[in-house]
């Protein structure tokens, strides 16, 4: 792998950086532990999170990694200054849980290019990135991920947004 290696028509640059912030509320806290069968009771009880030390409900670990994920997703589906189209598949993440997340909580949530390589074999780019999310308590979450990105649009297809589902 050629670390850094971009060229003009690439679809992310090393250093790129790009972010967005959350706050979730207990409500939406609850609502995800039970979206993925998380009864975790530190995310649906005050009494057991005060009896734990913690000063209410605290988000599950997967709740902000979903977050972060999901925000690479995005930023890569947004087209280049010039108007160019990009889309990107997630290949993988490595999240490591700092410190707890707290309900009402501001957080920030940032991701760095470190690498972009041409991959003709997969007619696209293999583009490495850092992450983390931190409050002002300091780092909650730090992340590492790997996407393959490719320039272009993606057809909608069976009800996606923009398609039509396939009918039978």
């Amino acid at each position: 792998m050629v670390i850094g290696r971009t060229s003009e028509r690439s679809p992310a640059r090393v250093g790129e950086t790009f972010g967005r912030s959350v706050r979730l509320s207990e409500a939406e806290i609850r609502a995800f532990a039970i979206s993925v069968h998380d009864f975790n009771p530190l995310h649906h009880d005050h009494d057991v999170a005060r009896e734990a030390g913690y000063p209410g409900l605290i988000a599950s670990g997967t709740q902000i990694g979903s977050h972060l994920m999901a925000l690479t997703a995005t930023h890569f589906a947004t087209p280049l200054a010039d108007g160019t189209a990009r889309n990107g598949l997630g290949m993988g993440f490595d999240i490591r849980f700092r410190a707890v997340v707290l309900a009402h909580e501001d957080i920030d949530m940032r991701w760095t290019v470190t690498s972009v390589d041409r991959k003709e074999k997969l007619s696209g780019w293999i583009t490495l990135l850092e992450g983390e999310a931190r409050s002002q308590r300091g780092v909650l979450l730090s992340a590492t991920g790997a996407l393959l990105l490719r320039l272009g649009a993606l057809e909608p297809r069976n009800g996606g947004p923009g398609g039509t589902a396939a009918r039978t």
